[in-house]
């Protein structure tokens, strides 16, 4: 590869002290420096007007490129050492009237990210303050939870989760039961989930202030976000800061509106039978598994039999094996068999969403989470879909 990069620091934040902690040590470690006098050195650097050289992330190069209307993955191709440092630096030269008007984001001292002149950053630390006050109101029931909920779910993984600058909060609100129990060659037991917020905060200007209803499952220790008037509770970074976090404490504060309507949600899916013979015949459900199944490990290999299978005709039996050996320790103690006696939709959606906790990366978990959310929410629609009796 001929640009060589400094990888995102991720870290799990498992106590609500830790996450303030990571809010305090970034908003101080991020700076956001003019376009000016700068150029690329040695393949790996970029240098300041003032001398600095400052190592580069893989998402400092991505945004740097679309800067410059370059294609990134054109430039890593580049063999010769040096060349791709002239190429850029080329392009920097013929925009040079554009980069006026962006700024590089510097963590320490990598840069991460290119924003423009109107970006206004919402610092993690102000997020963690709105939540805060959320937390701390009195006679606020539907927040009296969270403590007992991160107790319950931190032995899955942490409260957050960050990635180089992105920080992603996880507030269960509520203790849901299914009514349908977990039937499987172990026996019978509860089949529990909390449903709560999740809201998410980037500096490098790739992430809006995003709170969404979000659906953790116990039994297999993973996350679910549920696609819910996403447009309206996206906060992009931009306007005054004091006009940010207003808008932040009244998403906040009307949040736990939708969280009815997530637990009928669940009920729906938990009581849907799966079966691999109605996701063979659904494209769209079809073209959401495979777009996760890219992001997961060994899911390009699964990716690629399933479409030899669908010319062949026998898709859905392809699916059962994908579905049986995806099954991972937590829902393989479930699904000890192909599928636990009981199989639901929420069953199947599941073993995608514990597939993307060791993805490595909270930016592809994040994108299998969402399009998990996506085919459950498809199927919880499907008004044709048989009910378990």
């Amino acid at each position: 590869m001929a640009l060589r990069s400094r990888n995102d620091e991720e870290e799990v934040l498992r106590t609500w002290r830790d996450v303030q902690k990571y809010a305090n040590k970034k908003d101080t470690s991020v700076r956001w420096c003019p376009c000016l006098g700068m150029c690329v050195d040695g393949d790996e650097f970029i240098r300041t007007q003032w001398g600095e050289r400052l190592s580069v992330s893989q998402r400092g190069w991505t945004a740097l490129c679309r800067s410059l209307a370059c294609d990134l993955g054109t430039v890593q191709r580049i063999g010769p050492s040096g060349l791709a440092t002239r190429v850029l630096n080329d392009a920097w030269v013929r925009n040079a009237m554009g980069m006026t008007k962006r700024r590089i984001v510097i963590d320490g001292s990598t840069v991460v990210g290119v924003v423009g002149n109107r970006y206004q950053p919402y610092k993690h630390g102000q997020m963690v303050a709105a939540i805060d006050r959320r937390l701390n109101m009195q006679n606020n029931g539907s927040w009296a939870n969270v403590d007992t909920a991160w107790e319950e779910i931190r032995p899955g993984g942490g409260i957050a989760q960050a990635i180089g600058t992105e920080l992603r909060i996880t507030l269960p609100l509520r203790r849901h039961e299914h009514s349908t129990p977990v039937y499987g060659a172990g026996g019978k037991g509860p089949d529990v989930s909390w449903v709560g917020v999740e809201a998410r905060n980037g500096l490098s200007g790739e992430c809006a202030v995003g709170i969404r209803t979000q659906v953790l499952r116990l039994i297999c220790a993973n996350g679910l976000v549920r696609p819910t008037m996403d447009s309206k509770h996206r906060i992009r970074h931009t306007g005054e800061p004091a006009e940010l976090d207003a808008k932040v404490q009244r998403i906040l504060g009307t949040a736990t509106e939708g969280l009815d309507g997530a637990l009928a949600w669940l009920e729906t899916l938990g009581n849907r039978v799966f079966y691999t013979s109605d996701l063979a015949g659904d494209l769209e459900s079809l073209k959401l598994v495979r777009q996760m199944l890219v992001d997961l490990q060994n899911g390009r290999r699964w990716s690629r039999q399933l479409a030899r299978r669908q010319k062949g005709g026998d898709l859905h039996m392809a699916l059962e094996e994908m579905t049986r050996k995806m099954a991972g320790p937590l829902s393989g103690s479930v699904w000890r068999s192909m599928y636990r006696s009981n199989a639901t939709w929420w069953d199947f959606v599941n073993i995608f969403t514990e597939a993307a906790q060791t993805t490595g990366s909270l930016e592809k978990q994040s994108r299998v989470e969402e399009r998990a959310g996506r085919l459950a929410e498809r199927w919880a629609k499907y008004e044709s879909e048989p009910l378990i009796q």
